[in-house]
């Protein structure tokens, strides 16, 4: 009797932990009109790597530091008409969007309005699409991309052991101006199964996926190579529950020499109230009355906005509005940046130019020197085109140029007979 007793424990005990494995499917992933917080956090000594079967991996102390948004939506409703993009007006090609609508740098470049686009069915996540607005100098490029090879994310369902190797690449090419190439080559397994604790809360249906990337670039701008080949090894390591429609913990870590730092933590929350930070760029930088300036928002934590141009006209909570400036002066423009009951703001002088002004010396000396510009205007650097710069007669006089002084194309200096301009600084014509 004591062996039978003994037999049904140990089965039951195994039959416990088979049935406790879960499996990922399609159906559990997000879908149109879902909304994921994503908690970032310091980069901690955590082991990330530990894998196999019925794993407690504890992550209760992780420090989140900050957060943003994840939003899904259908490709119809990211801001293209069927006319502009008809691609993704076809459910064969993607039936899902994605956007955390956050502004990011690339080598110096503004990248905005972000937008992936995936064909999700029963047997994958494929990423085969991607759009963006990309901001070189004064030149905005609505940039849309079809993946020459789609990226396959996720292969379902997602259970214990389960691999998947795949390739994927595009190139994005605007003769002269822009060249951006990506080769992906990933290798996916489904190493462990348990119980993942974080800050958030405990799932005990866990499957840890590890995927080992080879990512290559290829960048330039204006014929300029900024990246030619440039390969970097990073594994990313996921966490998935059924109960959840995004990975709920997300580690990067990128191959230094033989072994893989920590780059960043991710991990699904419910919606936080970090400080939000207020920042923003604009372009073009010195506009004239009647330029369109674009606002590229680079705030931090912050989920709503409110701008005033401090020129009489409407007020935009758009996350990277466009505005108008009509008259010439110098524009206080405002900035919000809200997340829930907090709130940053900043302040920068816009100055928008006359068409056509002149900037007249009538000194002799320093071109930093107010005094030596006619009603104490100093041209701005980089000059607008349309404008002009007129070093005037002045028996015996010169202009010393000891500061940078940026002419744009369209834009003009004349040295009137009579003066000597002495350039101790730097002129730059373009």
């Amino acid at each position: 009797m004591r062996k039978y007793v003994a037999i049904l424990i140990l089965f039951s005990f195994c039959f416990a932990g088979v049935a406790s494995q879960s499996t990922y499917t399609m159906a559990n992933f997000a879908n149109s009109g879902d909304t994921v917080y994503l908690t970032g956090t310091r980069v901690s000594n955590n082991n990330f790597d530990t894998s196999g079967a019925n794993i407690t991996w504890n992550f209760s102390s992780l420090t989140g530091v900050s957060q943003r948004r994840l939003i899904y939506r259908l490709p119809t409703q990211t801001g293209y008409s069927f006319l502009q993009w008809p691609y993704v007006y076809s459910t064969s090609n993607v039936n899902l969007s994605a956007t955390d609508e956050q502004t990011t740098a690339i080598l110096g470049l503004q990248q905005t309005n972000p937008n992936d686009y995936f064909l999700k069915n029963n047997n994958l996540l494929r990423e085969k699409a991607s759009a963006y607005t990309l901001v070189i100098g004064s030149t905005n490029l609505n940039i849309k991309n079809v993946y020459t090879n789609p990226d396959t994310v996720y292969k379902f369902p997602l259970q214990y052991n389960s691999t998947n190797t795949s390739k994927g690449s595009y190139a994005i090419n605007i003769p002269g101006v822009y060249y951006r190439g990506q080769v992906i080559d990933r290798k996916d397994t489904v190493k462990g199964w348990g119980t993942v604790i974080t800050p958030f809360r405990t799932f005990t249906n866990a499957l840890q996926l590890v995927s080992n990337i080879m990512q290559v670039d290829t960048l330039s701008v204006t014929g300029q190579p900024l990246l030619t080949n440039d390969t970097t090894y990073y594994r990313e390591i996921k966490w998935f529950d059924p109960s959840q429609k995004n990975p709920l913990l997300n580690v990067r870590q990128t191959k230094t020499g033989n072994i893989y730092l920590t780059t960043s933590v991710e991990y699904i929350d419910a919606q936080q109230f970090y400080q939000p930070v207020a920042a923003f760029a604009f372009v073009p930088v010195l506009p004239n009355m009647g330029d369109t300036v674009t606002f590229q928002n680079l705030c931090t934590n912050a989920t709503a906005y409110k701008w005033n141009f401090s020129d009489g006209a409407d007020s935009s909570t758009a996350i990277n509005p466009q505005h108008i400036f009509t008259n010439a002066g110098t524009y206080p423009v405002k900035l919000i940046a809200y997340n829930g009951p907090l709130s940053d703001t900043i302040i920068i002088n816009l100055r928008v130019s006359q068409l056509n002004q002149t900037y007249t010396f009538t000194g002799n000396g320093n071109w930093g020197n107010a005094a030596n510009w006619n009603n104490g205007n100093i041209p701005p650097s980089p000059l607008p085109a349309t404008n002009q710069i007129v070093i005037n007669h002045t028996a015996g006089g010169q202009c010393v140029l000891n500061i940078l002084q940026t002419i744009e194309t369209g834009g003009s200096l004349t040295v009137n007979s009579g003066m000597n301009l002495v350039v101790q600084g730097n002129l730059r014509i373009e």
